[in-house]
């Protein structure tokens, strides 16, 4: 049985995760060790319903030898979650595609296929008619040649073609036993009206047991909207990517969008117009949103900001009096209970005696108020010498340690 497809017949969500798999776009690069960890870190955020909800994207075997060594490894360590590999639509990369995911416990492919008239003259020669054509001889390969293994179909550039013919093409496709088709968007410069409009009219023309996946880039900023309309629309499959790593600027986070999907799903068609009760078939653990990011993170080298949403270093840190005062009144919700990110007291510029008395007890050191006072203008005037915000703890324990001794 396929439960990602029994999951979007039931109208719940799956995430196609593209962190390992992002079309050497985002200039990052994962082990096959660390891509197999995250993949079993992001299939246990589900509980013990990974299968249901999680497609890792292993890897793209054209890439070369090392590549497929890496999706190998995946499918000997990964267990808890769908396991998919990436190809161009040829025989021959199907079955080497086919040959690296084999020994997965949750396997699938996906072949790529032009949609637009452009893209089909650029990558395969050829008229759109003669594309379809082609992909559904490649489809009819892939299935036979899976011996089970779901096969999906990635339609690029499907926004650039009419919605009746992809409506038209994913139904020839599914007739040959494809079991989702994606549509991608290559060119990232899709609007939330006229994308809203496509699909309507795409829906509309399709046939009711049809399964559709959504692949949105962020060029504009608008793919966790996108991704918003299409659930509102019935696709409940979106490709996304931790901290947005895919594509030339990325995919919707997977992170942002597992929030806004779990947390209070009771107010969700409220607030967001989604009905979220019935999207998970168990709660999601949003406590490993930050853990796993912070994994990411440390892996690909590309550092977490003060401004990345839900995980970032901003999150539940407080550098200065009134938040410090009363930290409710300046969050959206308490971060420690729903995400498990604890209080940090930061030290900089913007500190109070409150906050340098606070940082003080927890690191051990009983100051009096004179010195908290020295500590403060210190600080202040420090930051602004050097130009620099935060200061270190280790910084700090000097600076402390100099208070005591009345040398600040």
């Amino acid at each position: 049985m396929d439960r990602i497809a029994e999951s979007l017949k039931n109208k719940r969500f799956v995430f196609w995760e593209e962190i390992a798999r992002d079309g050497a776009q985002a200039k990052t690069i994962l082990t096959g060790k660390q891509r197999a960890e995250i993949a079993r870190d992001h299939g246990s955020l589900f509980n013990n319903n990974g299968p249901d909800h999680l497609v890792f994207a292993a890897g793209f075997t054209s890439i070369g030898k090392e590549e497929v060594d890496a999706i190998k490894m995946q499918a000997d360590q990964v267990d808890n979650c769908y396991l998919a590999v990436n190809c161009r639509s040829s025989k021959s990369e199907i079955s080497q595609s086919l040959d690296a995911i084999k020994k997965a416990k949750y396997a699938r492919i996906a072949y790529v296929l032009p949609a637009s008239e452009r893209l089909c003259q650029l990558m395969l020669h050829k008229t759109q008619k003669e594309v379809l054509k082609q992909g559904i001889e490649i489809a009819k390969y892939a299935v036979d040649k899976a011996g089970g293994i779901p096969v999906d179909v990635q339609l690029a550039a499907s926004f650039d073609a009419d919605p009746v013919f992809v409506a038209e093409s994913a139904a020839a496709l599914k007739n040959e036993g494809i079991a989702i088709a994606h549509l991608g968007d290559t060119r990232g410069r899709l609007y939330p009206k006229p994308l809203a409009n496509y699909l309507k009219v795409m829906i509309k023309n399709s046939d009711e047991d049809q399964l559709y996946g959504l692949h949105f880039h962020n060029d504009l900023g608008f793919a966790l909207m996108n991704n918003s309309e299409g659930i509102k629309q019935g696709i409940y499959l979106a490709a996304t990517s931790w901290l947005g790593l895919a594509e030339r600027n990325g995919l919707a986070r997977t992170e942002l969008l597992s929030f806004h999907l779990s947390y209070q799903a009771e107010q969700m068609i409220e607030n967001i117009g989604i009905d979220g009760k019935n999207l998970f078939l168990s709660e999601p653990k949003l406590h490993m949103l930050s853990p796993i990011t912070n994994k990411v993170s440390n892996y690909t080298g590309v550092p977490l900001k003060v401004t990345d949403p839900i995980v970032g270093t901003g999150v539940n840190s407080i550098s200065t009096g009134t938040p410090f005062v009363d930290t409710a009144s300046f969050q959206p919700f308490d971060t420690e209970k729903v995400l498990g990110i604890k209080k940090k007291v930061l030290v900089t510029q913007l500190a109070s005696i409150r906050v340098i008395k606070e940082v003080s007890i927890n690191m051990g050191y009983d100051l009096n108020e004179t010195q908290i006072q020295k500590i403060l203008s210190y600080v202040k005037s420090n930051a602004y010498k050097i130009n620099r915000s935060i200061v270190p703890k280790n910084e700090l324990k000097e600076i402390f340690k100099k208070a005591l001794n009345d040398e600040v």
